[in-house]
């Protein structure tokens, strides 16, 4: 792929989602990823159903969808001889991620401090559930971590409408996917540090931490006011969130009196304005009983298209709901190349969410699919050792 990162080696060692879908980022902007993966199953992601094919050419839909654009090298991280070979690549690279168990590279002799010895200007990024235990004390490092772990213990599994009565999960790795996203920002402010001083650097994102940044607003509500905001709904701001009009759902976003102005004179109620209960968005919240129903009525009398274009004419906030099957068809989604087709060697023509950054450096070209398992080891070999396998 062209992009900002040609030139830029990365060498990881990753399972699942945290890890490689920020190194198919990294890849998607030009960057060489090769992805080390251990004999008989390789990333563990490759296991998980459903699997179209048999043996080495077999794909998982989890392997697919975060492993575009980089090469596979099989080695075995436990043997002498492959971990000699396995130094011999972090000398060669830029980058090294992980989202391996802590410390389980350590007990390898291939944690940071040992690795920035063989390369010093090394930039080593550890994806973790909770942070790596050089930085940390205590006993949360050593957890091990799915996305829904930390989305529980950050409070945002207790945000969603329907959590009142218990724990509700979004269906969406959002802790995973937004500590993908912080590991390659870390890794473009590191890279770009390097440029200027010529030092490595050692990145220690946590998916815990993200999930924290993610709740941020219930946390500075909590904070200040002593009061848990209750789920589904926004605790600075109403109307906020999902009206049923007659043939759909609408979602509005009132938030500061401005907005709120234009949206009483959209649904024809600039009386609204003058109530008391409504005079903020705070206690606009506080009165959801009272004005909910008034909301309610007016989008029941009416059609989605039509609520969508009364709203529109006095710029409040809104939107249809849609379902997948809608966003996969939508023409804007395709022209902004976030819905693309891969060639996968196992599934076909494949249809997967792209690259969520625009950019004149980036190509746009059709990406290369998913590598089958060690399917570059000779090849990376001999370009980056000058060796055969």
């Amino acid at each position: 792929m062209k992009g900002p990162l040609n030139g830029i080696r990365v060498v990881a060692v990753e399972t699942f989602i945290a890890g490689p879908m920020a190194t198919m980022w990294l890849a998607d902007a030009g960057a060489e990823v090769v992805k080390i993966e251990p004999p008989r199953g390789g990333d563990r992601a490759r296991t998980v159903p459903p699997i179209k094919g048999d043996g080495d050419g077999a794909q998982s839909l989890s392997f697919v969808r975060a492993n575009r654009n980089k090469r596979s090298v099989v080695l075995d991280l436990k043997d002498e001889a492959d971990r000699a070979t396995f130094l011999e690549l972090i000398r060669e690279a830029d980058v090294f991620l992980e989202n391996a168990r802590p410390a389980s590279l350590s007990a390898l002799g291939l944690n940071y401090g040992q690795l920035s010895k063989v390369n010093p200007r090394l930039i080593y990024a550890a994806v973790s559930g909770f942070g790596v235990p050089e930085f940390n004390k205590g006993d949360l490092p050593y957890l091990t971590a799915f996305d829904i772990v930390a989305q529980a213990m950050a409070g945002l599994m207790l945000r969603p409408e329907g959590a009142e009565s218990g724990a509700v999960y979004p269906g969406y790795p959002l802790a995973d996917i937004f500590a993908a996203a912080n590991a390659q920002s870390a890794i473009y402010q590191a890279l770009y540090n390097r440029e200027r001083t010529g030092e490595g650097a050692y990145i220690d994102v946590a998916m815990f931490d993200g999930a924290i940044a993610l709740n941020e607003l219930a946390i500075i509500m909590y904070t200040t006011f002593g009061t848990i905001p209750p789920p589904g709904v926004h605790a600075l701001g109403a109307p906020f969130g999902a009206y049923s009009a007659s043939d759909g759902q609408v979602v509005l976003g009132v938030l500061g009196n401005p907005v709120w102005v234009r949206f009483a004179e959209a649904i024809g109620r600039p009386d609204l304005v003058d109530v008391p209960e409504y005079a903020s968005g705070i206690l606009r919240h506080q009165h959801r009983d009272t004005l909910d129903p008034v909301i309610n009525a007016w989008m029941a009398a009416r059609t989605t298209e039509e609520v969508l274009a009364a709203l529109g004419s006095c710029d409040v906030p809104a939107a249809p709901v849609w379902n997948v099957d809608s966003v996969v068809r939508l023409a804007y989604a395709r022209e902004r190349g976030m819905i693309v087709a891969v060639d996968d060697p196992a599934w076909g023509e494949m249809t997967v969410a792209g690259n969520p950054i625009r950019s004149s450096l980036m190509s746009g070209e059709r990406p290369a699919p998913a590598p089958l398992l060690g399917a570059d080891t000779a090849d990376v070999l001999k370009e980056w050792l000058g060796r055969e396998a």
